[in-house]
């Protein structure tokens, strides 16, 4: 439990004086001490009335507490339920002791904070920013009993979601729309009549590339618009990727300003990261741990008891710095290390290597390897920003973030690479980019888990490249997104029969399942003679497409023939 507060200076042995028990009642607020064996096992609870009493029956303060007559404590087991520990509770006792199964104590609860948190669930929550990672949210609080206000600046975002149109690809999200709009979950134009008691702030921080910094403006901006609608013992949490220290210098004066109240007093403000995948974020939110950095120990505790009612585990990581740097962490090492993966895919393909079969090879039971396949490029809206935000926090002290910034220009170098080797192709068949026909599969920037988000997305990096190279024939398709929903660059999204039908080079750009699952062998044999399977993922069994000996087949870290 996150409300268990610090005991090492409350505890009292046998060879404690009542002299020496009355002084940790008298220096400590919670006016209790308890009574352990060497082992730290609770014996008894004293408080500073069963001194006097002691005293008053003729006791000395130089005699040892062993002498004081004590009832058998009350005690809350550690891991007991929120309801078990309210029973334990009544107008008599105020401070109970925690004990694990030993008898030991482990901390304390104390009855006017654990009504505070008792009904955190009664708290109206106001969500600000009904992005991937707000309506998520948003919904998630929503099933699980939260009154939730849902606000985002774009009207159109807002208007769908109302009408309970999924406005992103997320697995299980129309069931939540359905079951949750309009009941626990309020879209709302303003929030100005509002009177939530947490405030979580979901908005984008892109990163602006021409002034080599991130953009806050939207985070700023969503700060300065609840910090004027606050009231006493508000809680505020911040999900948006920020640079180390922002919360703290930009934010926090930012809320006291204009709220005229005091974090850490009587207002409170906790930075606790989005970590979920896309596509999965719903089952995710349910089952990640939750890092939890507060400004003060009361910011920690309310924050960890809030997630606490949907996610099993909590981590706390003691402050706001540390929290924000979690989040950067996680993204930045994955970007490095398919970085890593995309490297060597680079020198295979010069000296006629299959890295991803070399791969698989060396991580079979070789518990110290996971190394990722190769890639078509690191997609996505946060793997590619959240390097750069990170390398803010590095070029601040005076440091270059030479591994991390390293990765990053190799994951964007492979989108031109890919070009490379496709006008390598055409040129050995003595074929203008203007008459070849491209069909490329898989626009969102992943395919597993999938999702319609072309944020950041590799396949769209190569559609501009496409474009620019004056690629005319170029088709597209896509699992989930659909042809009404975008006019990618100028391009058709068409079926996958008209799109194989005479196609010089299919190109595979992500590994969704429905790819895995096609008939990709009567697919291709209607390709062009010659023609080139491009399978950046590896998901096809090779031999199979080349038993047509006009087709030939790479992919990414192996070269075609």
């Amino acid at each position: 439990m996150e409300l268990r507060k610090k005991i090492s200076k409350l505890l009292v042995s046998k060879k404690d004086t009542l002299q020496s028990a009355l002084n940790k009642i008298e220096h400590g607020e919670e006016r209790i001490c308890f009574f352990t064996d060497q082992n730290k096992r609770l014996i008894h609870t004293i408080s500073d009335g069963d001194i006097r009493r002691a005293l008053i029956r003729g006791l000395n303060l130089k005699d040892k507490i062993t002498k004081l007559r004590l009832r058998k404590p009350t005690a809350i087991k550690k891991g007991s339920s929120i309801n078990e520990i309210k029973k334990k509770f009544n107008s008599r006792i105020n401070i109970i002791p925690e004990v694990d199964k030993e008898g030991v104590v482990t901390g304390f609860f104390k009855q006017k904070n654990i009504n505070n948190f008792l009904d955190i669930k009664s708290k109206d929550v106001l969500i600000v920013g009904l992005g991937y990672v707000g309506l998520t949210l948003a919904l998630v609080l929503a099933e699980n009993g939260y009154l939730v206000y849902g606000y985002d600046h774009d009207k159109n975002l807002r208007d769908r979601i109302k009408k309970k149109i999924p406005p992103f690809y997320e697995k299980g999200i129309q069931d939540l729309l359905d079951t949750q709009v309009g009941h626990n979950l309020k879209v709302v134009n303003d929030i100005k009549d509002l009177d939530p008691d947490i405030y979580i702030i979901t908005v984008g921080t892109p990163f602006d590339f021409k002034k080599k910094k991130p953009n806050i403006s939207y985070f700023q901006k969503s700060i300065e618009l609840v910090s004027k609608n606050l009231k006493v013992n508000d809680l505020v949490i911040l999900r948006s990727t920020v640079p180390v220290g922002v919360s703290r210098k930009i934010a926090k004066p930012i809320l006291e300003k204009n709220s005229n109240l005091k974090i850490g007093e009587n207002l409170f403000l906790a930075y606790c990261p989005e970590r979920t995948a896309e596509g999965q974020a719903i089952h995710e939110l349910k089952n990640l741990p939750q890092i939890v950095g507060g400004f003060c120990e009361k910011s920690t505790e309310l924050a960890s008891r809030f997630f606490n009612e949907y996610t099993h585990t909590i981590i706390d990581v003691n402050d706001l710095e540390s929290s924000e740097m979690c989040k950067l962490l996680d993204n930045t090492y994955r970007d490095t290390i398919f970085a890593y993966s995309n490297q060597m895919a680079l020198l295979s393909e010069k000296i006629g290597l299959n890295l991803s079969n070399l791969i698989d090879k060396v991580n079979i039971g070789y518990e110290r390897n996971k190394i990722p396949k190769p890639s078509p490029g690191v997609g996505g809206p946060c793997l590619t920003k959240d390097p750069y935000i990170l390398n803010y926090n590095f070029k601040k002290v005076g440091i270059n973030a030479d591994v991390s910034m390293s990765a990053r220009k190799i994951n964007e170098q492979m989108i031109s690479q890919l070009l490379v080797k496709i006008k390598r192709y055409l040129k050995g068949i003595k074929k203008d980019v203007k008459n070849a026909k491209i069909y490329v599969l898989g626009l969102a920037f992943k395919g597993n888990p999938e999702t319609s988000d072309i944020r950041g997305s590799s396949s769209i990096d190569l559609l501009k490249l496409l474009k620019k190279e004056k690629f005319k024939n170029v088709f597209l398709h896509d699992p989930i997104i659909k042809k009404s929903e975008k006019d990618h660059l100028g391009y058709k999204l068409v079926e996958l029969d008209k799109g194989f039908l005479k196609a010089d080079i299919a190109i595979f750009m992500t590994n969704h399942n429905f790819y895995k699952d096609l008939k990709v062998v009567r697919l291709v044999s209607q390709m062009s003679r010659p023609s080139l399977v491009f399978d950046t993922w590896q998901i096809f069994d090779s031999s199979k497409i080349q038993n047509y000996g006009h087709i030939n087949y790479t992919s990414i870290g192996q070269d075609f023939k």
